[in-house]
């Protein structure tokens, strides 16, 4: 009769590698699952190109805001379809002067900038011009009515052009107001062709 082999019999260097074998499957799967979990981590947080990138800024609030504490009218966009979208916007001093001032990316993934001031110096205009030559000048209609804007063109140090529209003061409208950004002119028109003067907080425009 022949005895079963016993478990003393077991050669401890099979054992010593069937257990390292498991170790190591073990570690794969949970090295893998991590993996796996910051994947979809990063994915998560990661903007879909065919989707909304940008929280929307809350133009309206700060707008009406703006519009209660300025001596001048306060131009905001009213019409813009949503393929616009604000990135930044608020209503505080800039160099020296008080401004509303409101940032935006067209359709065309463009950047597109308005800043309004009552008698800005120099250093506010340069903020938008500097490096821009003027050229010509442009007719578009605002809030109170057709008005010229002066264009200045450029480019940045990244080479890309850039394009500014300046309306200076007028009766109906005090302040300084510049349009510019990365844009090409017929946005720029459709974003100033939506202005409208924004009324106060708690009032109505005049």
């Amino acid at each position: 009769m022949t005895a079963d082999p016993s478990p003393q019999g077991e050669d401890p260097d099979a054992k010593r590698r069937a257990r390292l074998l498991s170790y190591t499957t073990k570690n794969m799967i949970y090295s893998l699952a991590a993996v796996l979990v910051a994947a979809v981590a990063v994915w998560a947080i990661t903007p879909n190109p065919q989707g909304p990138q940008r929280r929307p800024a809350e133009i309206d609030t700060t707008a009406q805001f703006a519009a209660s504490q300025a001596d001048w009218p306060v131009w905001s966009p009213q019409s813009l379809s949503e393929d616009w979208s604000g990135t930044l916007v608020q209503y505080e001093a800039m160099d020296g002067v008080a401004t509303w001032r409101l940032l935006m990316v067209t359709p065309r993934t463009e950047s597109l900038e308005l800043r309004q001031a009552r008698d800005p110096g120099e250093e506010w205009r340069a903020e938008s011009l500097e490096g821009l030559q003027r050229r010509s000048s442009i007719s578009f209609d605002t809030p109170v009515g057709a008005r010229e804007w002066q264009i200045w063109t450029g480019t940045s140090e990244n080479d890309e052009p850039l394009v500014a529209v300046v309306l200076p003061p007028t009766p109906e409208q005090p302040a300084t107001t510049i349009v510019d950004g990365t844009a090409e002119v017929a946005e720029v028109a459709e974003f100033i062709d939506s202005l409208e003067e924004v009324p106060a907080a708690g009032g109505s425009s005049s």
